[in-house]
């Protein structure tokens, strides 16, 4: 194996990727798309885009894989950085960089790789990579296609669509602090950082007398998902619900997991219509489908208890959560699968 060596701008490559200020956050919508995308456009059964850091490569978006990260010494994309056009292996046991790779040998069973380098501020900060457990060719058609795929993570990398809470914790937390406040099973927020979310946010929809929302989600009889199948199944529809909850979500909010199978939603910038009309299109967009398991599909849905934050008078984090907690077992009452509101009380 020959580990990639740093490129001759990995003082300024290293500084425009701590710029982006997204090591260690949580998925997105916006790139789980693009991943996605590619996985389909390439017809592979992994595609990550991963951001090389000093000494691992840390994967932003994933689809066919649950590792977050590797060592940079054994990542494919580590070499990719250190060229301007497309890294192609075809097959990694016939290349001597990769052959006895432990990413070959072993999980993920790498075989063939194609890395399109992603760029920010001049200085490639990672890529956007297919990869499959079987060798194969990757013609001029496909390589247009990683790169179109590549310009488009460029594309969102230069957009700042976060909620100014969001936002405004992400820069107050180290990147320590960054890597204890996910929840590692569904790379949403820990259950501490969504109610500072939430805190920062309800000042600052107090401060500029905006709408705001909390939703307290459940997903309806998840026991009996357990009871049946196991833990490891209910980890793969818990993973899976948070998904579908954040591709319904906007860009500026924010998810977190509140605890075994409840997640905290935090709406920024909305009232209270449009807030349960974007927790029914999560609600309906958790029940469209079985979710697929090593157990076979299974169906699922959630109920979700809605609370807003008055603009006119004041109202505390835990009031509003609190209240949203009830509202959710309104909905639960009221037969599940369902959205419940009500209005706000003065804390």
């Amino acid at each position: 194996m020959i580990a990639p060596a740093p490129p001759d701008d990995e003082e300024a490559r290293l500084h425009a990727l701590q710029q982006l200020e997204l090591l260690d956050t949580p998925a997105e919508e916006r790139f789980d798309r693009i991943v996605r995308l590619a996985c389909r456009a390439l017809a592979t059964p992994v595609a990550l885009i991963s951001l090389v850091d000093s000494a691992r490569q840390w994967f932003k978006a994933a689809c066919g894989l649950d590792a977050t990260e590797t060592s940079r010494d054994v990542s494919f994309c580590g070499h990719a950085i250190l060229r301007e056009t497309p890294l192609v292996v075809n097959d990694a046991l016939l290349d001597e960089r990769f052959a006895d790779n432990p990413l070959v040998l072993g999980p993920p069973g790498i075989r063939f790789y194609a890395g399109q380098p992603i760029a920010s501020q001049g200085h490639r900060v990672g890529t956007l990579c297919v990869i499959d457990t079987l060798p194969r060719s990757f013609n001029t058609e496909d390589r247009h296609a990683l790169s179109d795929l590549g310009a488009l993570v460029e594309r969102e990398l230069l957009v700042d669509s976060l909620g100014a809470a969001e936002r405004a914790l992400r820069r107050e937390l180290s990147e320590v602090e960054r890597r204890a406040a996910m929840d590692s099973l569904t790379r949403v927020w820990s259950r501490e950082t969504i109610l500072r979310v939430a805190t920062l946010a309800i000042a600052d929809a107090q401060r500029l007398k905006e709408g705001m929302a909390v939703a307290m989600i459940d997903i309806d009889k998840f026991k009996q998902v357990n009871d049946s199948y196991g833990h490891p199944v209910g980890d793969q529809v818990i993973r899976t619900v948070a998904e579908r909850l954040r591709s319904a979500m906007r860009a500026q909010d924010s998810l977190g997991r509140y605890g075994g199978e409840e997640f905290l939603a935090v709406l920024a910038k909305v009232d209270a219509r449009n807030a349960v009309a974007i927790c029914d299109r999560m609600r309906q967009k958790v029940a469209a489908t079985p979710i697929q398991t090593t157990s076979g599909p299974i169906h699922v849905t959630v109920s979700v208890g809605v609370q807003g934050c008055p603009r006119d008078r004041p109202f505390d984090m835990h009031s509003l959560v609190v209240a949203a907690d009830n509202s959710l077992y309104v909905a639960k009452r009221g037969g599940r699968n369902r959205v419940h509101s009500q209005p706000p009380k003065a804390a």
